[in-house]
């Protein structure tokens, strides 16, 4: 019933909010991947959270009722996300029109059969971007954006767009040289390319592809109105075939899914107390996710903890809603935004100083700092208070974008790890100066040589910022440094009350 009443709650509000009234400005990969991802964790906190204590199913493995909300999750985001093709299906119609002037009088549609056009092959116009994808940034994307005017229209252009992904842990010198063949290679291949080789086109939706289009026209005109412009890809297989089976697809996801959960919930015993309680409508003994959400209340227990969660979440939010790609947005946009970089810091723009520590390259970047920010809150706000955790943030997010600078003369960098790392500092010098209990210290200092470890030994083969990060930790010791010797005795009982 979840499952079901998820995926058809999402595919109607798409329907009508994104497809028939236009009113969701999010990118194509948002809508079809992310959020059928996001939304089931929802609906299984919600609804499905509580029954799963019902099972007795601790001592395998530690806690298993994470596993099994993870289970119920896929189980969900599976047909979901499958589904998406049969919306989009069922939604537009091929379209045919005599001209391509025709198309921008149609409101609403996708797929396009034009009788008649003729390109302006003499003046295409180009646009490349590089981005780094995959597990660590091991993956490097080179995309080549060809976009040429379609003649009877001055707004209509016809897309052909060339991919190339390498391995980012290359040399820089093999990395120069594969992107200039693929350069070379994509040139001549649009030089050979026959533009009338097409069954129908598809409109670009808001995308990083119709980005690439949009930027490689706006280079030759400025000032020109991007929502006006209509962006074509050509397609050359049978509209008829166009998602024929997804429906199919998405019924088989579901059923497998299903049977899944199913045996998943037969093998377990019942757990009889849970039971009673779950009957007489009780609370939870443990509830992982009310402390969670405990943990993110700005006025709770961690207040300045929730601030920065928040404000680093809202960053990011806004950062989607303008156009910047979920997963990995461009250096370029980075720093329109407000990435740091030693030339703009130069030119008087200082605020980046700040404004970088709250700008992360895509969801991932930004769910590892909040892992390691939540490990700063737990055990150093409620020695130092919530206000000084905010202003230690900020003052060691500062130090740690001025050393990124000094080191690095063109490099742009963002994210809340170097304010993290100057966290972390302050936690180091209570560790040192054995303000931290024995097994404290212990704990803490493992945990600081792993990570910061393992940060120096990324940053020498991966695009991380070391600079950044020890500027950080740095500026965070020497002021750990200062609470310790202005106020020792007093962090040393608030340590013995909280840990």
């Amino acid at each position: 019933m979840v499952s079901l009443g998820t995926v058809i709650s999402y595919c109607l509000f798409r329907w009508v909010f994104d497809i028939k009234l236009g009113l969701l400005p999010l990118k194509k990969d948002i809508l079809d991947l992310w959020m059928p991802i996001i939304l089931p964790w929802i609906s299984v906190l919600i609804w499905l959270r509580k029954r799963i204590r019902l099972l007795r199913i601790r001592g395998k493995g530690g806690d298993g009722y994470f596993g099994y909300q993870f289970a119920m999750v896929a189980a969900i985001a599976a047909p979901l996300v499958v589904s998406q093709e049969y919306v989009d299906k069922i939604s537009y119609d091929l379209i045919e029109v005599n001209s391509v002037s025709d198309i921008s009088k149609i409101k609403g549609g996708k797929y396009f059969k034009v009788n008649s056009f003729d390109v302006e092959d003499n003046a295409s116009l180009s646009h490349v971007t590089v981005r780094t994808t995959g597990k660590y940034n091991g993956s490097l994307n080179f995309n080549l954006f060809y976009a040429t005017p379609l003649r009877a229209s001055t707004s209509v252009w016809h897309c052909v767009e060339y991919k190339r992904t390498i391995n980012n842990n290359l040399s820089k010198q093999r990395k120069n040289l594969e992107y200039s063949k693929f350069l070379d290679r994509s040139s001549k291949e649009f030089n050979t390319y026959n533009f009338y080789a097409v069954t129908y086109f598809e409109k670009l939706a808001i995308s990083k592809e119709r980005d690439g289009f949009v930027n490689a026209v706006e280079k030759e005109y400025p000032g020109v109105n991007a929502n006006n412009q209509i962006f074509l890809a050509p397609k050359i297989v049978s509209f008829k075939n166009k998602n024929n089976n997804s429906l199919r697809n998405s019924v088989v996801a579901f059923l497998i899914g299903a049977l899944i959960i199913l045996i998943m919930i037969i093998l377990p015993k019942i757990d009889k107390n849970e039971l009673n309680r779950f009957k007489r409508n009780k609370p939870l003994k443990d509830d992982d996710f009310k402390d969670f959400l405990e943990f993110l209340n700005p006025i709770g227990a961690y207040k300045g903890g929730a601030v920065l969660i928040f404000l680093n979440i809202i960053v990011f939010l806004v950062m989607i809603f303008i156009g910047l790609d979920f997963v990995s947005p461009t250096t370029k946009e980075l720093l329109d935004i407000g990435g740091n970089r030693r030339q703009e810091i130069l030119n008087g723009e200082y605020w980046r100083l700040l404004s970088s520590n709250f700008i992360h390259i895509g969801v991932f970047h930004l769910f590892q700092n909040l892992l390691g920010l939540v490990f700063s809150i737990v055990f150093l706000e409620k020695l130092i208070g919530y206000m000084k955790f905010i202003l230690v943030y900020i003052v060691c997010g500062i130090f740690a974008s001025s050393a990124s600078i000094y080191w690095h003369e063109d490099v742009v960098s963002v994210g809340a790890s170097g304010a993290i790392f100057g966290l972390f500092g302050v936690m180091l010098a209570f560790a040192v100066f054995k303000i931290f209990s024995d097994y404290m210290r212990k704990f803490v200092g493992i945990f600081l040589g792993l990570v910061i470890g393992l940060s120096l030994l990324f940053g020498m083969v991966k695009s991380v910022d070391n600079a950044a990060h020890i500027g950080g930790l740095i500026s965070g010791f020497v002021i750990g440094a200062i609470f310790v010797f202005a106020n020792k005795e007093q962090l040393r009982i608030k340590e013995k009350k909280e840990f």
